[in-house]
């Protein structure tokens, strides 16, 4: 039969073409039985014809056409016949409801790169899932507050010490006095305990720092003593009372003199100024091998020059 897309009103049909017009429709059953059904279902079917069961025996609908002999389901719809889990998961299954889950003890293990990314869920968008790379995930401001604190790398910390000079009490002789931590008016010329993985910093930027530049030698008051100064590991920064001046030193087993943390070739420095002699005082810089140091709220040794 042609196919006649349209009809008016008054066209006639004649048998042939309406039994075309039937073979075409797609029927609906309850199930297999009620379209076979002798008096209301298909009873000479004809090749390529479809029909729809509302259960074809499973409890679910299937589309079914007539392949000339007998009826099948069409490709259409079709159950699924299996899960599996892939990388990762675990579960699946070929029956019923299946689960898949995550299985990390499955993975293969990788060394994380910036790049990486991850999935997580965006609350800022209603748990939307989405992905973020490890560059940028945040960190927590208390991660990132003693982030702050970390100057030199990951193991290396540095410790503030204020340094000032005025007169030693006598009227006649400058000195050094150096705060840190609790002791926020400083110490005349303290002696210091310093440990090893830490940096030292002494700020010299107030204005009574001027013209007394302060360096570390092995010798007391060091070049006034025929001594020299100890470069070390020791960074100026700066010239002394100006603004942001500042001397550092960092203590590591090359500034000890020695490559263990059983014994130190520079035990002690002492801190003097270049210009005058006698402004360290007594004090002095004890250096440690071992984690027994001092922290910022401990920075003045037990043992005081006066």
């Amino acid at each position: 039969m042609a196919y006649k897309p349209n009809y008016a009103t008054g066209d006639l049909i004649d048998v042939n073409v309406w039994q075309e017009l039937v073979n075409r429709a797609i029927y609906i059953f309850a199930n297999a039985a009620a379209r076979d059904n002798g008096t209301t279902g298909i009873t000479s079917p004809t090749e390529g014809q479809f029909c729809y069961l509302l259960d074809a025996g499973s409890g679910s609908g299937a589309m079914q056409y007539y392949d000339g002999s007998a009826w099948a389901n069409t490709s259409l719809t079709a159950d699924i016949t299996g899960v599996s889990a892939g990388t990762a998961l675990s579960g699946g299954g070929t029956t019923g409801d299946v689960t898949l889950n995550v299985d990390i003890n499955s993975a293969s293990s990788a060394t994380p790169a910036t790049g990486d990314e991850i999935i997580i869920a965006d609350v800022s968008a209603s748990n939307a899932v989405k992905k973020t790379t490890l560059n940028d995930l945040p960190v927590s401001s208390a991660t990132q507050s003693a982030l702050d604190g970390i100057t030199a790398g990951t193991s290396t910390l540095t410790i503030n010490f204020t340094v000032t000079v005025a007169d030693d009490g006598s009227g006649s002789q400058n000195v050094f006095y150096i705060a840190g931590g609790s002791d926020s008016s400083g110490t005349k010329s303290p002696a210091l305990d310093l440990s090893t993985g830490y940096k030292y910093k002494f700020d010299v930027s107030a204005a009574s720092n001027s013209g007394h530049p302060l360096v570390f030698s092995t010798t007391k008051d060091g070049t006034h003593n025929s001594g020299s100064a100890f470069t070390t590991n020791v960074t100026t920064s700066g010239t002394a009372g100006t603004a942001n001046a500042y001397v550092q030193v960092e203590v590591t087993p090359e500034t000890l003199g020695t490559g263990t943390n059983t014994g130190s070739a520079v035990e002690t420095l002492y801190y003097y100024c270049s210009n005058h002699s006698g402004m360290g005082g007594n004090g002095k810089l004890s250096l440690f091998p071992v984690s027994s140091y001092a922290t910022t709220d401990d920075v003045i040794a037990l043992a005081i020059a006066l």
